[in-house]
């Protein structure tokens, strides 16, 4: 898997496994939503893999704010 990806190739990969995620999730504590859990699924996956944090996105406007993962 390639560690370096644009901005708008991680975003469209972000929001495709959020949305596939979304209808599969099943939830533990029922006061959290399926999205906030298919988002912490996806960051997981998609972002911190390649040493990244979410700050901010949105899918709908297609904008995306990383930080860098330290531990």
């Amino acid at each position: 898997m390639q560690k370096y990806l644009s901005k708008s190739r991680i975003l469209r990969k972000l929001c495709h496994c959020i949305k596939k995620v979304r209808d599969t999730v099943k939830l533990r504590i029922k006061s959290r939503s399926k999205e906030s859990a298919a988002i912490a699924i996806c960051v997981k996956s998609v972002l911190q893999r390649r040493g990244k944090t979410l700050k901010r996105f949105s899918c709908r406007k297609k904008e995306l704010y990383m930080q860098k993962y330290t531990k």
